[in-house]
């Protein structure tokens, strides 16, 4: 028990970073803007030059995430020289090792972004969501985001977002938890790990299936270029504008197509395994 609790307290550690590096950038760049605007005109209103400075502070959103997330992964990438030094970085092997190098693995990885997407679409369309937490979702994530152009937007929600939180969540907390618990409980932790550091509900809701899938991917694959491809690919199928039928019934089927295709992408992965090509099944746990 006490293993367990240590390897939970340690892999909040990790997240808890990421949230800090992502709180204090924007409120330092609100403080910076602040300071601007009062020094440039000293006899405009407070409040006026505060929400001025919150207006600059948001526009520059994507772009204060994405120095966010490089500063995530220079810390990621600290901790990991640290922890290796130290003798501390907990060893791991997939259950069967898939490279996503290889073309079919590759294209497996496209299949279950597009898959889940459709499917997290549909069930977020279908369920009876509180119109205070849309708001919230369009007020905190959506708009920010959208309003700077796509350029910064796919910089950040393709690229600069999944390198970080696949380092964090992936690369540092299931490992720890990898160490203490069963593989499937490991999975299930960091998936709960991952939704409950988004932002929004709304986003809790439908990163925490996606995360599952993410930490399996991990699991079978052994390598975070895996995770990492369908993160990335789900980030930029998200970016689509996909209109949602306006039927329950229509949703409904849409919600069983991209659960098919994820399911069916998973499948395909595990039939990999059997491939010649793949290393042997193998699955130690590691010392305790």
């Amino acid at each position: 028990m006490k293993q367990k609790l240590l390897a939970l307290v340690l892999a909040l550690v990790f997240p808890f970073l990421h949230l800090l590096i992502r709180a204090v950038i924007p409120r330092l760049a609100f403080t910076i803007e602040l300071g601007r605007i009062a020094k440039r005109s000293p006899s405009l209103d407070e409040a006026f030059v505060r929400n001025q400075a919150a207006l600059s502070a948001r526009s520059a959103a994507p772009w204060l995430l994405i120095l966010s997330s490089l500063l995530t992964l220079l810390l990621a990438g600290l901790i990991f020289l640290f922890l290796k030094k130290h003798g501390l970085y907990v060893a791991f092997r997939a259950g069967f090792p898939l490279s996503p190098k290889r073309p079919a693995v590759a294209l497996t990885l496209a299949e279950i972004a597009v898959g889940l997407n459709i499917a997290l679409a549909a069930m977020v369309a279908l369920l009876p969501l509180p119109a205070s937490w849309i708001a919230e979702h369009a007020d905190r994530v959506s708009d920010p985001l959208a309003a700077a152009g796509f350029l910064p937007l796919f910089l950040c929600t393709v690229i600069a977002a999944p390198l970080a939180e696949e380092a964090v969540f992936r690369g540092l907390c299931f490992r720890f938890l990898f160490r203490a618990f069963s593989p499937s409980m490991a999975v299930l932790w960091q998936a709960v790990l991952f939704a409950a550091f988004h932002g929004t509900k709304m986003q809790m809701i439908y990163v925490f299936p996606a995360a599952v899938v993410l930490g399996l991917i991990y699991l079978w694959c052994g390598t975070l270029a895996a995770p990492l491809i369908l993160h990335m690919a789900f980030n930029a199928v998200s970016l689509l504008a996909v209109p949602l039928p306006d039927s329950v019934w229509g949703q409904i089927l849409l919600f069983l197509t991209g659960a098919a295709i994820t399911l069916l992408g998973l499948r395909g992965l595990c039939a990999k395994r059997a491939d010649p090509r793949a290393p042997a099944n193998t699955f130690p746990r590691p010392p305790r």
